[in-house]
């Protein structure tokens, strides 16, 4: 999350290209909202991330009033060459509103006119306490463009995802949250999933508010079919009896 030109876009898609493996002919041409890298630690270990990629999407907010939480950790971007904006402030406003926790990348290092100390400062002036500065917020100097301190910013989050001891179960039926939704002229109703505990397998029922879909077109989010999903996975599931609205809860069973 962050202002419109602090590089958001960039980020993600370096990461996208960097980390997933998509050996299908098009790659990811989905346009999902969401979708999963693996990422390789420094010790050398794969762990797996689930980005969702549109972080001013309707979804946010729609979640945030009723009470539903579907991202555990955000990214707040700032440029280091442009600093603290209003935007930087409404994105921060937004995390705090949805009680995650977040780390801040501090982008375009690789501009001339890039200050990293400068933009630390005017985040502390702004309440943006990070680490080293009179808090314990990280923070990564990135450059979304070359690719620079992107490893470590990954590193980052996901330290900061074991530090609060996000947990799961496959052992219940899934439960989430509609993230996007759509009617396709030649398929049907779809929506995109976010699960967020559980597991799906192909031949159970999703609802999500007064729409039910039985799991039979069901999708990761490179679009492949697939026969089973686990918490934290994005998933297209069609044939829904009614657009699921975004930012709905749904079950399975």
């Amino acid at each position: 999350m962050g202002h419109v030109d602090h590089g958001k876009s960039t980020l993600l898609d370096f990461i996208r290209k960097t980390n997933v493996v998509a050996g299908e002919s098009g790659g990811i041409t989905q346009h999902i909202a969401a979708y999963e890298v693996t990422h390789t630690t420094r010790e050398g270990e794969e762990k797996r991330l689930t980005f969702i990629d549109t972080p001013g999407h309707e979804a946010f907010a729609a979640m945030r009033s009723r009470g539903a939480r579907v991202a555990d950790i955000a990214i707040l971007v700032v440029s280091a060459e442009e600093g603290v904006k209003a935007q930087t402030l409404e994105a921060l406003e937004a995390i705090k509103n949805a009680n995650i926790d977040y780390v801040v990348a501090i982008n375009k290092i690789d501009r001339p006119a890039a200050n990293v100390e400068r933009t630390k400062q005017q985040l502390a002036e702004s309440g943006i306490y990070l680490e080293g500065y009179g808090g314990d917020v990280p923070s990564v100097p990135i450059s979304a463009k070359t690719g620079e301190g992107v490893s470590e910013l990954l590193d980052i989050v996901l330290v900061a995802a074991e530090l609060m001891e996000l947990t799961g179960s496959t052992e219940e039926p899934a439960r989430g949250v509609v993230i996007e939704s759509h009617i396709d002229p030649r398929r049907g109703t779809s929506a995109t999933l976010i699960i967020t505990n559980g597991e799906l397998t192909r031949g159970m029922f999703t609802l999500a508010g007064e729409s039910i879909a039985p799991t039979r077109i069901f999708e990761n989010f490179l679009g492949e079919p697939t026969e089973r999903a686990m918490f934290s996975s994005p998933v297209r599931i069609t044939g829904f009896s009614s657009v699921p609205e975004v930012g709905a809860t749904f079950i399975s069973f």
